[in-house]
């Protein structure tokens, strides 16, 4: 071997050496707590990221969820009631974007009051981006509205932002205040966090106000942004309370 050669290699095997002993790290850690639900949320973010992209690509090339999206809302128009409608008009409130800045105001409040500065900025950061994330992606497709609606807005279609907005903020609200439940209640506080934005994600479809992957894209977008910011909070907190190296 050359000395080229072996000067060139060295960056090679130190890289090698460092993903070695990276890899080790993870291992050993594998049963830490922290280790596992940092590698949940690298999971989830992954998960809903791949599931976003793949709504994104079956719209954009007419795949058969656009023929879906057609007869889903037509067959949820045709079997509609008066009185379902009435109920899903009170529970979209949920996930509009005027109620759920109430809901963020109030909780940044609480946290505020209790001297939580990070947990309140994470709130914030999570709150701010879904809505310019879901109002430039909007802009970006602009998608009509399904044209068989209870209700009329002027704004585009794909990805629902009250999906979106409900599923990141919910969320992110349901983990800053699992830390103070016992177990049994933290799994009750996010049974109750998915099933609210569910029903929300079904208001859209039944009002007619969005189609299905409108639908999808919103709860997927809103999931991997929530991932996206724990994991960030997380992977800080861990440093500040590792210290300097």
């Amino acid at each position: 071997m050359t000395a080229l050669e072996t000067t060139a290699s060295r960056p090679l095997a130190r890289i090698a050496v460092s993903g070695s002993a990276a890899a080790q790290r993870a291992w050993a850690r594998r049963r830490d707590p922290q280790a596992q639900w940092l590698a949940a949320l690298v999971f989830v973010f992954l998960a809903a990221s791949a599931a976003f992209a793949d709504v994104v690509e079956d719209y954009l090339t007419g795949d058969p969820i656009v023929r879906w999206d057609v007869e889903l809302a037509r067959w949820l128009h045709g079997h509609s009631s008066s009185r379902v409608v009435d109920v899903f008009r009170v529970v979209t409130l949920a996930g509009n974007a005027a109620v759920l800045a109430l809901v963020v105001a109030a909780t940044l409040a609480l946290l505020l009051r209790r001297r939580l500065i990070a947990d309140a900025v994470l709130l914030a950061a999570v709150a701010l981006g879904i809505e310019a994330l879901n109002g430039a992606l909007k802009l970006a497709f602009h998608r009509p509205r399904p044209e068989l609606s209870f209700v009329h807005l002027d704004t585009y279609s794909f990805p629902s932002g009250h999906a979106a907005g409900s599923a990141a903020i919910y969320a992110t609200i349901a983990f800053i205040a699992a830390r103070w439940l016992k177990p049994h209640a933290q799994v009750l506080l996010a049974a109750a966090v998915v099933l609210l934005v569910l029903a929300v994600a079904f208001s859209r479809l039944y009002l007619g106000a969005h189609y299905l992957s409108d639908v999808l894209a919103g709860l997927s977008l809103g999931t991997a942004w929530a991932a996206g910011c724990l994991l960030g909070y997380e992977l800080v907190r861990g440093r500040r309370r590792s210290g300097p190296v």
